[in-house]
Order: structure tokens, then sequence, then C-alpha cells
């Protein structure tokens, strides 16, 4: 059973659960797209950094809400 998740604090998701144990981590895909965002939207360079070290321990989960953050103006 898929179960849609629609609501104003973030992306429309279909959630399935992973087997127990495990989580699956950010794709090479949303690690590319994340490193150009942080490359054309955050121009401090101590916090570009830490963004960027960030994004090793991000699930996909994780990932797609940065995604959707920088998507809609509201990243920290």
């Amino acid at each position: 059973m898929n179960t849609t998740i629609a609501s104003m604090d973030g992306p429309r998701n279909i959630y399935w659960p992973p087997c127990l144990g495990e989580i699956p981590m950010i794709t090479k895909s949303q690690k590319e797209k994340l490193t150009t965002l942080i490359y054309q939207n955050i121009f401090d360079e101590n916090e570009r950094e830490l963004k960027l070290m960030e994004l090793e321990d991000l699930t996909q989960a994780d990932a797609s809400y940065m995604l959707y953050q920088f998507e809609t103006g509201k990243w920290d």
C-alpha cells in the first residue's frame, strides 16, 4: 500500500518504508543538484563548506527536503 503525503511543509512524496535497518542515503543525483544549488545560493565560504559537509550524512528524504527548501527559497 502506498500512502501519498501532501502538506504545506514539504514536497509531495510517496512513502514506502524501507527494510528494517536500512535507511536510503542521498543519491548521486541529489548530491549533484544540492552541490550546484549550494554554490549558486550561499556566498559565505564558511557557511557553504558547512552545507557541503552536511551532504555526506543526508538520507534521501532529508536531501529531498533540502532540495525543496532551495526551490522555494526557504533554506537556512
